[in-house]
């Protein structure tokens, strides 16, 4: 009997956690303010096939936002299910259009750099609601990106970051623990936003300077970008008892969508 006791609570005690942590992302991953990636995000769709273009067909097709979320409200799966037709219709309207004004670009110097020159790299973004994530990457693959620091470049100092209100936002770095070095390749940007009724969606922006790498080459340079879709929609929220703002889809669901910037080439020599 102790032994199924024992039992039970390490089960509930483990689900409670992962329940927490599903619940914890809402919002952007508060609590990992360190290097980011999107792998981590597994509840997140993807918008367009090309940043899975190494995984097997069927598991691709799975991440796409068309599977992993559309369908989901078509279908009334999940937190879906109690909408009523009417809602899930202007659901999925609404989630198409700030997939369709969602966008990341990056801009990069064009000429070629010196081992170790120092260059801004600034990244660019619109959509999402609430807060949204940045993260500068050497590859546009979903799961097998790595951070932009494994190429050879060396970020100096914070991201510099500002919102949708050109105000420059510290809040995230200033997240760090005390003594831990600010020199991330992501960043959050707060207080996101976007009035789909009147088609205003949110912008922001986030500056890195980088070292460049060492060993000269022709580098690849991208920007992640991740983004909420629910909550901008007037049918797309709900509120718990204990008053959080959560996605229609849940905490863990999947109206969280990740988009790349297009590649851009250094060339250092």
């Amino acid at each position: 009997m102790r032994v199924s006791l024992r039992l039970t609570t390490v089960l509930l005690s483990s689900a409670l956690l992962l329940a927490g942590s599903a619940q914890a992302y809402n919002g952007g991953p508060l609590r990992n303010v360190t290097d980011l990636m999107p792998q981590c995000a597994g509840c997140h769709a993807s918008v367009g096939k090309e940043q899975l273009r190494v995984e097997p067909e069927a598991f691709a097709a799975s991440q796409l936002v068309e599977n992993k979320h559309y369908k989901a409200i078509e279908d009334g799966a999940g937190g879906y299910k109690d909408m009523s037709p009417a809602d899930r219709q202007k659901l999925l309207a609404d989630v198409k259009a700030m997939d369709e004004n969602a966008s990341v670009t990056l801009a990069v110097p064009s000429t070629a750099l010196r081992p170790g020159q120092e260059v801004q790299v600034t990244a660019t973004v619109r959509g999402g609601h609430g807060v949204v994530g940045v993260w500068l990457m050497e590859s546009d693959l979903r799961l097998q990106g790595r951070a932009i620091q494994a190429d050879g470049w060396v970020i100096v100092g914070a991201p510099r970051v500002s919102g949708a209100d050109g105000k420059e936002q510290t809040k995230w770095v200033d997240s760090r623990g005390p003594g831990l070095k600010k020199n991330l390749n992501s960043a959050l940007i707060f207080d996101q936003q976007t009035d789909l009724a009147a088609k205003k969606f949110a912008e922001g922006k986030a500056v890195w300077t980088l070292r460049a790498p060492q060993a000269p080459g022709a580098y690849s340079v991208v920007a992640c970008f991740q983004y909420g879709t629910e909550k901008a929609s007037s049918v797309g929220h709900v509120t718990t008892a204990a008053g959080a703002i959560l996605p229609r889809g849940g905490g863990g669901g999947p109206s969280g969508h990740i988009k790349f910037s297009r590649i851009i080439t250094v060339t250092v020599q």
